[in-house]
């Protein structure tokens, strides 16, 4: 049995065209096909309704949960500012990728630590110190909960762990004071 022949014009030799226009053609069919095999596999491994599979909210952890009403819109954007912080804290750091990360246009990379300025790594250095110290705070209210762990399971590896839901509810109440997010709490 033959490979499955590419879709697409063709030259008069039979091969597909190589004019831009048809490739970028291609390309856009090549994006859709690939997006509608992800959001199968949303709906399927994770349950997600088929007109909420393809948004972004669908393709995260705590985008999921926020969808099933588990967190609320206060939350996931503390949730989104904890990544943002640790992102710009890694490229400070110009540290490598975490083995299992998914960087949304990973093709381009994030750039190099040597694209900042020092007035950036100096403040992406201390908005990751002073998150994470939040955090600590936090846990000292909280003694039986393990909120940096449940962030990072949750938010930065994007790993579900049922028995951290509740831990990261809490971390991200904290969060939610700590980037000023009350008004959308309200």
């Amino acid at each position: 049995m033959s490979r499955k022949r590419k879709t697409g014009k063709r030259e008069p030799n039979g091969k597909l065209s190589r004019r831009v226009v048809d490739k970028q053609a291609r390309r856009s069919i090549d994006e859709q096909s690939a997006m509608q095999v992800a959001k199968e596999a949303r709906q399927r491994q994770f349950g997600v309704p088929a007109e909420a599979s393809g948004t972004d909210r669908a393709g995260t952890v705590v985008g999921r949960l926020a969808m099933k009403g588990t967190l609320t819109t206060a939350q996931l954007e503390a949730a989104k500012a904890f990544a943002t912080s640790y992102s710009k804290y890694q490229r400070a750091l110009n540290s490598p990728r975490p083995p299992k990360a998914v960087e949304i246009g990973g093709a381009t990379g994030r750039g190099d630590a040597s694209d900042i300025s020092p007035e950036q790594h100096v403040k992406a250095l201390r908005e990751w110190d002073a998150a994470k110290m939040c955090l600590s705070e936090a846990n000292g209210f909280h003694r039986h909960a393990t909120l940096y762990v449940a962030c990072d399971y949750l938010v930065i590896r994007d790993e579900l762990q049922e028995h951290l839901v509740g831990d990261l509810k809490l971390a991200l109440n904290a969060l939610v004071h700590f980037y000023g997010l009350n008004a959308i709490a309200a």
